[in-house]
């Protein structure tokens, strides 16, 4: 969209938002204009005036608050490089409910001053209050507090997938304030507090890239060509389509057993989403080419030997 293109769509945006408070607005100037032709006493103009005052100030934070999500909701998305990178998704509605919040506080304090209301007083009491109240909602707050800290840093985006320190694996699907929804593997949903994703481990498989390190363990019998069976593995590994071909798998041997020779090669799978398909072909591979070269991966067999009972 161009830059002349998006102004157009953003006057009508807030067009349609402002119309029905400017409407109301007029009607109330002009209401404002009979009372004060109309010949009544002066006690119930000042009443009126209160009244139509107190509707002003209604109507102008609902003007602002209209005019504030239009031109948030604008702003977010007219940029590309803003809608990719999710910055809409992620803080679009805490700002939105942020500014709600500052301008319902200002209309109030107006409305307050008019009636010659101590305000200062009122936010001492108000403070107090709040003492107790989150005193009483620690956890919440902590939530909240947390949250906060997510948006800030970003470990993590909408739609990327994380680990957490006790093994679930999902797609990050809503940071709100209290909890982060994850969408596991399963297909059901996880909530879990933001306040345990700030303290505990969490691992991006998203970042830097998609691609996720896989790593695939076999044992050879001892006397077998390691050198065929390093070779015979990355050629495994290069077979499927679901490894990255840009960066070249890596066949190591890692120890000696007591019965096999432990060898292992490393693949990057090209998407973390594709890592399960990804180990299962270079296994299949792995196994056809084995038997094909004619190298041995032993078994381990236990036998189990019985005592039998001897007679008394």
């Amino acid at each position: 969209m161009s830059a002349p293109a998006g102004q157009g769509a953003l006057r009508k945006l807030l067009i349609q938002a402002l119309k029905r408070p400017v409407t109301y607005a007029l009607l109330l100037i002009g209401a404002y204009a009979a009372v004060h032709r109309l010949p009544v006493q002066d006690g119930w103009t000042a009443g009126l005036d209160d009244a139509i005052f107190t509707i002003a100030v209604a109507l102008v934070g609902l003007a602002a608050i209209r005019a504030y999500g239009v031109l948030l909701a604008w702003y977010s998305t007219e940029s590309p490089q803003r809608a990719e990178t999710g910055v809409a998704r992620e803080f679009g509605p805490l700002l939105n409910k942020l500014g709600a919040i500052f301008v319902v506080v200002a209309g109030t304090i107006a409305v307050l001053q008019h009636f010659n209301v101590n305000v200062q007083s009122l936010v001492v009491s108000l403070g107090v209050g709040s003492l107790a109240v989150g005193l009483a909602a620690q956890d919440t707050l902590a939530n909240m507090f947390a949250g906060f800290t997510l948006m800030l840093d970003r470990p993590f985006r909408i739609g990327e997938r994380i680990q957490l320190s006790t093994g679930e694996v999902g797609d990050v699907e809503a940071i709100g304030m209290r909890a982060t929804c994850l969408k596991t593997t399963d297909d059901t949903m996880l909530i879990i507090p933001n306040s345990v994703l700030v303290k505990d481990r969490v691992v991006n498989h998203s970042r830097p890239s998609r691609h996720l390190t896989t790593r695939l363990d076999v044992g050879v019998a001892y006397g077998t060509d390691l050198a065929l069976v390093k070779r015979v593995l990355v050629e495994a590994a290069l077979a499927s389509e679901r490894v990255d071909r840009d960066r070249p798998p890596l066949a190591v041997v890692t120890r000696f057993g007591d019965l096999v020779i432990q060898c292992r090669v490393v693949f990057w799978a090209r998407d973390y989403t594709e890592q399960g398909l990804a180990l299962s072909d270079v296994h299949e591979e792995v196994y056809r080419r084995f038997r094909e070269a004619g190298i041995e991966m032993p078994l381990l067999v236990r036998r189990l030997v019985q005592e039998e009972a001897r007679p008394a």
